[in-house]
């Protein structure tokens, strides 16, 4: 449980985590490690109201695919731009896009791809798209070698 104030069913209320939120703010400058955690609990405070909210309404289930399709789109227009601006694989313009896209598909698939809509299969088609799309990506943050440890479409560590 992460607070004290539960709703039926166990779920955290959607104020939760804006209370958890403001409380990991409050710790960014001064207890970077309790910060962290604080925002991890933050993070499945908002996924778990999210999840809550699908269960109760076909109406966030649309909501939600809309959201998910900003963000793809998102990702896609700057691999797009990436494309068109053609930098040198490991350059900084090259790293740079790169990791922007690398980002906002770590949001779709570490994030919105733990939810479901018990009202819809529309999410799950989703699910596979991003897979598919951070797959791609994933490629073109190889040639880049960037410094940082790579995360696959279900959270995993990259091997190579």
């Amino acid at each position: 449980m992460l607070c004290s104030d539960v709703a039926p069913n166990g779920l955290i209320t959607m104020s939760d985590w804006k209370d958890l939120m403001n409380d990991a703010m409050k710790l960014e400058g001064h207890d970077t490690i309790a910060a962290f955690a604080k925002f991890r609990e933050c993070i499945d405070a908002a996924l778990s109201s999210t999840q809550s909210s699908l269960n109760q309404s076909p109406a966030v289930g649309v909501a939600m695919e809309s959201v998910y399709g900003a963000l793809a789109a998102y990702a896609q227009q700057v691999m797009m731009e990436l494309r068109a601006e053609d930098p040198g694989a490991g350059g900084v313009d090259h790293a740079f896009r790169s990791g922007q896209a690398y980002g906002v598909s770590c949001v779709l698939n570490h994030l919105f791809d733990s939810m479901r809509d018990p009202n819809a299969d529309s999410l799950a088609a989703l699910d596979e798209f991003s897979d598919q799309m951070h797959g791609e990506i994933l490629e073109t943050c190889k040639q880049v070698d960037l410094a940082m440890i790579l995360l696959d479409a279900k959270g995993n560590y990259c091997e190579e």
